[in-house]
């Protein structure tokens, strides 16, 4: 299959929307860069002096930094291009098992329980199913984000809506509660606090590609106590 360019014209718009996303993750990409800047003068100074222990423990500090420094340089570009949609017959319970699989690492690391709910669900729709992916792997760190770096549980689902003519899909972490303002401030780029393994940008992104596939994108918006990331999604 043929990778989509993104638009060689970009609008005013995704413009400003870029400069709000960089003035407002600016401090992040700062902390990032400090972080890899120290833990290459430690490296550089323990190999000079065979201190490989200290290799091994700053290596360990770089490596996640890295991954977030480059994870928020793609993310950026993400929010910013447009890319136009692959739409082809998807399965979404491909799309699930491949988005949890690349959190496993993450899972396993903050003692993570995830589960899968309705894989049952007869799930094909007209989609693009790597944006897709993309979609549901952003909720899920927004999940993972959403437990503090405590261990917790995340559940992944999926249903057809009373009507049947729409298909929800559902990620809940027992997190403490959002409130209306934070769930609010979700849609815009947001880091909200230091350790948190996502960019800011997951739910922004998220939301352009669900509205991309005439889809919804909402949070909180029902009575439980946990927090719930609901997309829906038309079934054509």
């Amino acid at each position: 299959m043929l990778k989509s360019k993104p638009s060689a014209e970009i609008s005013p718009e995704r413009l400003a929307q870029a400069g709000a996303a960089v003035a407002d993750l600016a401090h992040l990409a700062k902390n990032l860069l400090q972080v890899l800047s120290g833990c290459g003068e430690i490296i550089d100074l323990a190999i000079k002096t065979n201190q490989f222990d200290r290799v091994r423990q700053a290596w360990q500090l770089h490596q996640p930094s890295f991954q977030r420094l480059k994870k928020f340089q793609l993310d950026l570009i993400k929010y910013t291009k447009s890319y136009p949609l692959n739409i082809e017959p998807c399965d979404l319970s491909l799309v699930f098992t491949s988005a949890s699989k690349q959190l496993e690492p993450f899972f396993s690391k903050r003692s993570v329980r995830f589960s899968l709910t309705g894989a049952d669900t007869p799930a094909t729709v007209n989609a693009d199913s790597e944006k897709l992916r993309d979609a549901v792997v952003n909720l899920l760190i927004t999940a993972v984000d959403n437990l503090q770096d405590e261990p917790g549980q995340i559940t992944l689902g999926i249903s057809l809506s009373d009507t049947g003519d729409a298909i929800r899909i559902t990620v809940s972490d027992t997190g403490p509660r959002l409130d209306n303002e934070t769930c609010n401030d979700l849609l815009s780029p947001l880091e909200r606090y230091r350790n948190m393994l996502g960019t800011g940008l997951e739910i922004p992104l998220a939301k352009q590609i669900i509205e991309a596939h005439h889809g919804t994108l909402m949070i909180n918006t029902d009575d439980n106590s946990c927090n719930t990331l609901t997309l829906t999604l038309p079934v054509t």
